[in-house]
């Protein structure tokens, strides 16, 4: 028998029930770290203002009385894990949530439901339904131009090592829908070592943040999730938009999302904010998009094993491999591969001009990219080859 709810019952008021039960499962677990690393006495203590809180909710009492004295009664070294024990807890139960949204829209999409208000599909529907054509559609998504800033608010920093704790989290519970009861065991084991990792972990660090660490922490957030999340949001919309208006066929769209950042360079009055500072910013977030770009055709070069012996590429794409100069003889009837390495050490080589130092740097000299639109035009010859 599966642990996952029936799907038909997710359309009723149990739809939060696999909800309610990982964040049930993410307490319980804790609450094991709390009893294990600081014994019976603080687990309880902490339980008892959870029911307390809990009690008090539920009845919409507003008595704090007997809850506000059992906190004010508290020694500092009583205070320390019941604030982290409920620190923790919120963090987790967040994580539950996110991994919800993410179980419901999975639901919905395999239940063909109706577009969700607040999804890029209901805002399509909406342009439909006002009436508005392939061109005026068109249009309006070129102008458009969304672009989330990134922050260095203390708030919302947060260490690699809690960012990676709480992946590995969803991760789990992810995984732990798709398992039967008898091997849940594994998954609850993992889960609870990454609960404890994360109570072993100082949530601050000794020293303050420089701009130049807030920098490298906000730029964590790229290959956690922007990359391939807004990656993913402009595919979706070129497939959407193209199937409410077929003759758009072939369209594509400007990206809508840019993302932005003041951090180590906002006018602010930060007395910490110079021009080398801001240089180095700009630095950073250079490095880290040719190195995801350098990084992908990589993996293209592996992918695309293809021999001319069994395809016909385009003689585009033999150009294209021949102007690669790999000699390889393991690779001459590779062209697709060929190809990809040539496009890599032009890239490479454009890395090295902007940023003066590369980890990729070309291993022979080649010319590099002068703009975007060279190197989409030898990804289009690799496209329209495969394609052919």
């Amino acid at each position: 028998m599966r642990r996952i709810v029936n799907p038909m019952a997710q359309v009723t008021n149990d739809k939060d029930a696999p909800l309610d039960d990982d964040i049930r499962l993410l307490g319980r677990l804790l609450g094991d770290v709390v009893r294990d690393q600081h014994g019976p006495a603080t687990y309880e203590l902490v339980e008892r203002i959870r029911r307390l809180a809990v009690g008090q909710r539920r009845r919409h009492s507003d008595d704090h009385g007997e809850l506000a004295s059992l906190l004010h009664g508290l020694s500092t070294d009583q205070a320390i894990p019941v604030i982290r024990a409920f620190s923790w807890f919120s963090l987790l139960a967040n994580i539950a949530e996110d991994v919800h949204h993410v179980r419901r829209r999975s639901f919905h999409r395999r239940a063909g439901s109706a577009a969700q208000p607040g999804s890029l599909v209901h805002a399509l529907d909406r342009l439909r339904a006002d009436g508005y054509d392939a061109n005026q559609t068109s249009d309006l998504l070129q102008r458009l131009c969304v672009s989330p800033v990134l922050t260095a608010h203390p708030t919302e920093v947060r260490r690699k090592t809690v960012l990676d704790a709480q992946q590995e989290i969803a991760r789990l519970l992810l995984e732990r829908d798709r398992l039967d009861h008898e091997d849940e065991a594994e998954v609850e084991d993992n889960l609870r070592l990454q609960i404890l990792i994360l109570w072993q972990t100082a949530i601050l660090r000794l020293a303050k943040l420089r701009v130049g660490d807030e920098i490298n922490e906000s730029l964590r957030y790229y290959p956690l999730s922007l990359f391939d999340g807004i990656v993913a949001l402009h595919q979706d919309l070129e497939r959407e938009v193209v199937k409410r208006w077929p003759e758009l066929a072939g369209w594509h769209a400007t990206p809508v999302i840019r993302m932005g950042s003041w951090i180590g360079g906002d006018r602010d009055g930060n007395p910490f904010v110079t021009a080398d500072v801001l240089h180095g910013a700009v630095h950073a977030q250079c490095t880290m998009a040719l190195q995801h770009h350098l990084r992908a055709l990589h993996r293209l070069s592996i992918g695309l094993s293809m021999s001319s012996r069994l395809v016909n590429p385009t003689d585009a794409l033999l150009a294209l491999a021949a102007a690669g100069n790999d000699h390889s003889p393991f690779r001459q009837d590779e062209p697709y591969r060929q190809a990809m390495r040539g496009m890599h050490a032009r890239l490479s080589a454009t890395a090295h001009d902007i940023l003066g130092t590369t980890d990729d740097a070309p291993s022979h000299h080649v010319r590099a990219y002068n703009s975007t639109k060279e190197l989409m035009d030898d990804l289009d010859v690799v496209a329209h080859s495969l394609c052919s």
